[in-house]
């Protein structure tokens, strides 16, 4: 009852808007007439594509982890989907959701990644036996609880296109997630440890991004960056009332205070599910003080977090200077050596990575006060490979951060691929329901495949991998949400007028239309477009330059950093074609770029590629 009075309090009372006025304080974001990728959630058709086209060229590790994923416990399409009933009752989350999640998600992905029918009836009927639920349980952990409902939800964003899952059930589904999880999960945890306040956000964003709501989206981000809420969303709960005489218990590690009376009256107050209050400034977890499992469960949610937003096109891997990285690296630093802080301050100001110094910071609401880093459970690397291997690929792929900044991360995933080569649930029993999983299948890559591929219509990303032999639009190059190491860091604007391309409001590089079809134009010397091929048979490819060009034009053609390619292009007035080379394509998902070697006015449409 307690609980159930907090959130109504937190979520429903009028309190006054934290909103910027008059031009000052943070502005909230706001995704209204956002498009939405699907799937999208932790993976999407990219992602898909590439584990395709590696499991079928026999790679490494997709292939080991795709074996493991295949012959594993839950991938069963013989399994029963048993009826769960209209209740989860306290306690039984994990044998409900949690069980039948993790089943669902990995019948899902089997049926993606190979197309067999069976996989995704049974994936359905996972889902279809827990859509009637008309009530679950409120008490203790009870946001922890109901946000661990995104495995199915993950699920459902799979086979979302199936036609063997009716528009009925899947209606049923969505408005059981709205009107019974939803009011769970939709203000975090604020007086508890982050890691489930965090878990009830990962629910919430997973079922923002199935249903199409920006306002939720928007909910989840608003929160977790520190910004106060939509005027048109319910308010965060409150806080601000600090009680130093609230009896404690001393630990070795932490003390903790008994739960106050009140949380104040500043609105959008912000607990320790946020990112500056979980992540310190010195890259140190809330969670330290108290074990290393929890600590490193909670970064992995945050991660799932970033990763889930970027599949979206907003990038919360980057915020706060790389925050959630230095928080894995000062974790990741204690659990994997035996290294241990240099000292201990009350002024997180003091404390930094690079001077080991320990913050005895205060939780946000005021619970605990840590002592110490806690040694329980030292040595946890986070169990599953999923979020570790998608912070890795993040950071050292996606956006090409220097070594020396993910030095423990990557020896976390070097040791996941040595003692294992797939996946490893973990130290908790349970945490094979508590992540998407198969990590080193679903999200490891080559040091080439640094973005998402994908087509763009009417200002909307489709992600996919460009299939072989074809022809790729010039301008559906792979998608960065963030700007990457092109020599243009920001969008072009043509004629200098200061609005994004309609074709891709992305778009680093040069977009217009020109003859009725969008190409890139103007292409400075030195500019590149990256493509991510699925590539089902090795061998010699011709690859064709689709073009206008009234200039000199010279490009080049490589793959996955090899010997380019190169031709200068012949005038041409309106729209041809010419022969540029022959290159070697290996089966897998390589990737091709163009590069423009000399400026010109020319306008590039497509890329062929014939066998």
């Amino acid at each position: 009852m307690k609980r159930f009075k907090c959130a109504l309090l937190c979520l429903f009372a009028a309190v006054a808007s934290a909103a910027a006025k008059d031009g000052g304080g943070p502005v909230p974001k706001n995704s209204d007439g956002k498009k939405f990728v699907h799937p999208g959630i932790f993976y999407t058709q990219g992602d898909i594509d590439r584990m395709k086209a590696m499991v079928a060229a026999g790679r490494e590790p997709w292939k080991r982890g795709f074996d493991g994923l295949r012959f594993g416990p839950y991938s069963n399409h013989g399994a029963w989907a048993r009826p769960r009933g209209g209740e989860i009752p306290a306690g039984k989350f994990n044998q409900t959701i949690g069980i039948d999640g993790r089943r669902a998600h990995d019948l899902a992905l089997m049926w993606k990644l190979t197309g067999d029918q069976a996989y995704a009836d049974k994936a359905r009927d996972f889902v279809v036996q827990n859509s009637n639920y008309t009530g679950t349980s409120w008490a203790g952990t009870g946001p922890l609880d109901n946000g661990k409902i995104y495995l199915l939800v993950e699920a459902a964003e799979l086979i979302r296109d199936y036609p063997g899952w009716s528009k009925e059930d899947q209606k049923r589904f969505g408005d059981m997630l709205r009107n019974v999880f939803v009011p769970h999960i939709n203000g975090g945890d604020v007086m508890r440890w982050g890691n489930q306040g965090l878990t009830a956000w990962h629910g919430l964003l997973a079922i923002a991004v199935f249903l199409d709501d920006a306002k939720m989206y928007d909910r989840v981000w608003n929160n977790v960056m520190g910004l106060p809420h939509r005027p048109d969303d319910a308010p965060y709960c409150s806080g601000g009332v600090w009680k130093p005489e609230w009896p404690a218990n001393y630990g070795e590690f932490f003390m903790e205070r008994t739960k106050p009376p009140a949380f104040g009256n500043e609105p959008d107050w912000g607990y320790d599910d946020q990112l500056r209050f979980y992540i310190y400034k010195n890259g140190q977890c809330e969670e330290s003080c108290r074990d290393q499992a929890h600590c490193m469960y909670g970064l992995f949610q945050m991660v799932a977090l970033a990763e889930i937003f970027w599949n979206q096109g907003d990038d919360l891997y980057g915020a706060l200077d790389d925050r959630i990285l230095l928080g894995l690296e000062w974790s990741l630093r204690y659990n994997l050596s035996d290294w241990e802080p240099s000292g201990y301050t009350d002024n997180e100001n003091e404390a930094t990575f690079e001077n080991g110094i320990f913050y005895k910071a205060r939780t946000r609401n005021s619970r605990w006060t840590a002592f110490k880093q806690s040694f329980h459970a030292r040595g946890s690397d986070g169990g599953p490979a999923a979020p570790k291997t998608a912070a890795l690929m993040h950071y050292a792929v996606r956006r090409g951060v220097a070594k020396e900044k993910t030095t423990w991360l990557m020896k976390a995933v070097k040791r996941q691929l040595e003692n294992n080569g797939f996946e490893n649930w973990g130290f908790g029993p349970n945490w094979y329901y508590e992540w998407e999983g198969w990590g080193t299948l679903t999200k490891y890559r080559t040091r080439w495949q640094t973005g998402d591929p994908g087509t763009w219509r009417d200002g909307g990303r489709v992600s996919g991998a460009n299939k072989v032999p074809g022809i790729v639009k010039a301008v559906d190059f792979d998608f960065h949400p963030a700007p990457h190491s092109s020599p243009r860091k920001t969008a072009f604007y043509p004629g200098g007028k200061k609005q994004p391309s309609k074709y891709r409001p992305d778009a680093v590089l040069p977009i217009r239309q020109v003859a009725g079809k969008w190409g890139l134009v103007q292409l400075k010397a030195g500019e590149w477009a990256d493509y991510t091929l699925a590539v089902p048979e090795t061998g010699e490819y011709k690859i064709y330059l689709y073009f206008i060009n009234s200039g000199t034009l010279a490009v080049s053609v490589s793959v996955d950093g090899g010997r380019p390619v190169a031709a200068h292009m012949k005038r041409a007035e309106t729209a041809a074609k010419q022969f540029v080379g022959t290159l070697k394509l290996e089966t897998g998902a390589p990737v091709m770029r163009l590069r423009a070697d000399a400026a010109s006015a020319a306008t590039i449409f497509a890329i062929g590629i014939e066998k």
